[in-house]
């Protein structure tokens, strides 16, 4: 059997190259690994999950990705065993940052010693505030402006949620957080 002339293979593998190219050029993009390690989650204790629920998703459009009622716990044995949890997982949609909360009993007094407060990036402090009144947050300061030694100047204001929890909205006006 003959070859072919030497300018009809080069015409194939520019033909064959250029379909390649146009067709990668098409194909989803790999997704790059998870940074590591990285942040993933605030967990949150509350004394009513279904009520801080309701208000979290009101509040700032967090979307339930799961309602946890039980963890199996196994040990080095290899024996599982099930505790009865009540737990919601909340993301704001397009985000992979989750805020865990768990209901147990309130403290005696004031927020956990673990948790100072929830941060909440915001483009408009006045609307947020709005809404997360409406929502049903308590007012604990006005609206401040706030700069920092190292030129970062923002607008903040701080909330009470449902189970006591303390809630900051932060509006960057000028810098970075």
């Amino acid at each position: 059997m003959r070859a072919l002339p030497r300018h009809f293979r080069l015409a194939a593998v520019a033909t064959f190259a250029t379909i390649a190219v146009a067709v990668s050029a098409y194909a989803p993009a790999k997704k790059a690994p998870p940074l590591s390690p990285r942040f993933n989650h605030v967990m949150m204790t509350v004394s009513n999950l279904d009520s801080s629920v309701a208000f979290y998703t009101a509040a700032f459009d967090l979307k339930v990705a799961q309602r946890i009622t039980e963890l199996h716990v196994t040990d080095e044995n290899g024996t599982a065993t099930p505790r009865p949890v009540k737990m919601a997982l909340l993301k704001f949609p397009g985000q992979e940052f989750v805020l865990e909360m768990a209901e147990r009993p309130a403290p005696a007094t004031g927020p956990s010693p673990n948790y100072q407060h929830l941060g909440v990036d915001v483009r408009d402090i006045a609307a947020a505030a709005e809404r997360i009144r409406k929502a049903g947050g308590r007012d604990l300061s006005p609206i401040h402006t706030v700069s920092t030694s190292t030129g970062t100047v923002a607008k903040n204001m701080f909330f009470v949620g449902p189970s006591g929890e303390r809630v900051e909205l932060m509006q960057i006006v000028s810098g970075e957080f």
